[in-house]
């Protein structure tokens, strides 16, 4: 197991990915991690109960610094308004409340000289009550049936696919929890030719794979992170941003397959051609999404009874 080579490109690729992180000073997406988690971290000390006085003395000089790299383009970026909004608003409420001594006061004078008119600002997005949360529009037994309609479907119509449809599913899987807000991943939405290809390269896709109208890779971001031990969180929020974007498909009347993506060196290296991926840019799965052909077969697939999943403890 010492000279095993399985796991040289992961280890290579989680120190590409620290090394961006920390030494990438022309790489924006590295700032927008740091200030990122932090402003969620503040968010999470807002909502303490007791609020300290005093917290975030330890990161919000660099969260400030971070924000300096990319405020003035992306303020004047529309795709960006409303994350600089949060940006804005958390940190307005986070220095109206602490009490700003030290480090504290000093990268306060250096957030008013960035950030123009904040006192006028309308700070919706910031920590809230639970009671002001929306409404459900429907109860378990609906949720319950989208999840049951859900089934891999390996069987397409020849129909193209709006890009509003599959854009409208993104916006809705972003809303999935990712540590410390940073959602480590990029949607590659591969068409054409590129989804011919690609449907070629993992197992599991012979004898439909050629017929499927659109592929989704998931590409996980190494450079989110400056620690090891956060090497393998782009699998866990992965797993959790890509079960909802297939559950938004099947609302808007699409169907999807997930598509095991085998951890082989030579399969590796062929998605990276394909895709262009850098070091620190691995591929987490794929999905195969299309309008269901409605008479092509589904497995059954039974799921394992409850008993044989749950366990309770208690002291």
């Amino acid at each position: 197991m010492l000279f095993d080579p399985s796991f040289i490109r992961e280890a290579a690729a989680v120190y590409a990915g620290k090394r961006q992180h920390v030494y990438g000073v022309t790489h924006n997406d590295s700032y927008r991690y740091t200030v990122r988690r932090n402003i969620h971290r503040l968010e999470k000390a807002l909502i303490m109960r007791p609020r300290r006085k005093v917290f975030g003395s330890d990161y919000i000089g660099e969260t400030i610094n971070a924000l300096k790299k990319i405020y003035i383009t992306d303020v004047a970026n529309p795709q960006r308004k409303m994350e600089i909004k949060w940006f804005v608003d958390v940190l307005t409420s986070y220095f109206e409340t602490v009490d700003r001594v030290g480090s504290i006061e000093s990268s306060y004078s250096v957030f008013k000289e960035l950030v123009s008119e904040v006192s006028n600002l309308n700070r919706g997005s910031v920590p809230f009550s639970r009671s002001d949360s929306p409404a459900l529009p429907f109860g378990y037994d609906d949720l319950f049936t989208l999840f049951r309609r859900r089934r891999s479907v390996r069987w397409f119509q020849d129909r193209e696919i709006s890009r509003d449809l599959i854009d409208k599913a993104v916006v809705a899987a972003l809303q999935s929890p990712s540590a410390c807000n940073r959602q480590p991943f990029e949607f590659r939405v591969l068409e054409g030719d590129v989804c011919r290809e690609a449907s070629k390269i993992p197992m599991g896709m012979s004898g439909y794979g050629e017929k499927v109208p659109v592929l989704v890779a998931l590409v996980g971001k190494l450079d989110a992170y400056f620690e090891e031990r956060d090497r393998h969180v782009i699998y866990v929020d992965g797993g959790l941003v890509s079960m909802s974007f297939m559950l938004a498909l099947e609302t808007l009347g699409l169907a999807s397959c997930p598509i095991n993506w085998p951890d082989i060196e030579r399969l590796e290296k062929k998605m990276d051609n394909l895709l262009g991926l850098s070091l620190w840019e691995r591929p987490i799965m794929l999905m195969a999404i299309g309008y269901p052909d409605p008479d092509g077969g589904i497995p059954f697939s039974e799921k394992s009874p409850l008993e044989a999943v749950r366990v309770y403890e208690a002291g």
